[in-house]
Order: structure tokens, then C-alpha cells, then sequence
């Protein structure tokens, strides 16, 4: 979209309640950046969401417009309530990643680390990057 347009999208949902799967809140900030033409098969899709046993982190090595049944197709990884049991970088790679190049696993388990801390840290219960 241009800028134009994503400042509209933007103007259409910014302070009105919004409805994500079963969470209902209000849009306050916004965060849009340009577009850089790359390769689609460069491209991830990441989720974090909240459940009563802890926090689940789905990844999928095909992200973008067209990212179809996230559910049925991401790698899933549970992260517990009781942070000591927090997966180790192995575990998050050898769960996640398994499609991925492993050239590229070190920035990514370090991103999904550094990523769920955000999460934690700001309280969220649903969290989506597409694309990564």
C-alpha cells in the first residue's frame, strides 16, 4: 500500500475496538514501515498468544499475503508458566525452525527470545508478525 493509503487503514481502526480471535480491545498505536522487495521464500510468520498453561509460539516458514491455515502448518512451541522451564536455544531451534535454513537459526532463536521478552515484559496476550 502507499503511504496514503496505510495512513487511511490506520485513520479507519485507530481508537475503535477491534476483535482478534476471542480478545476485544481498542488500536491505539501503529506500527508501519516500508516496504523492501525481497524474496517470498525469505519470508516467516510469526504468533504469540496467551492460554491458561502458558504462551504459545507458532512459526512458519512461509509468511506474507498468502500465509493460509497458520494453525494447521506453523511449528508450535508451548512456553510454560513457570519461566524456569523456558525452552533452551536447541529446543527453540529443533522446534521451530525445522524448515527454516539453519544458516539463519542463530538470528531467529535470538529474535523469538528477545521477541517473547517484549511480550512478557509489556503483558501481552496476542502478538502476530507477518511477515517476518
Amino acid at each position: 500500500k502507499t503511504w496514503p493509503e496505510a495512513k487511511a487503514w490506520v485513520a479507519e481502526r485507530a481508537g475503535k475496538e477491534q476483535k482478534v480471535e476471542h480478545t476485544v480491545g481498542v488500536l491505539r498505536q501503529f506500527l508501519v514501515e516500508p516496504f523492501v522487495p525481497h524474496p517470498q521464500d525469505t519470508e516467516y510468520y510469526i504468533n504469540i498468544n496467551s492460554v491458561r498453561d502458558g504462551d504459545w509460539i507458532l512459526f512458519t516458514h512461509e509468511g506474507g499475503v498468502d500465509v493460509g491455515d497458520v494453525d494447521a502448518k506453523a511449528e508450535k512451541l508451548l512456553i510454560p508458566v513457570d519461566l524456569a522451564q523456558y525452552p533452551s536455544n536447541e529446543e527453540i531451534a529443533a522446534t521451530l525452525l525445522k524448515k527454516v535454513p539453519e544458516g539463519v537459526h542463530n538470528v531467529l532463536v535470538d529474535f523469538i527470545t528477545r521477541l517473547y521478552a517484549v511480550y512478557v515484559d509489556c503483558q501481552f496476550t496476542y502478538l502476530e508478525i507477518n511477515p517476518l
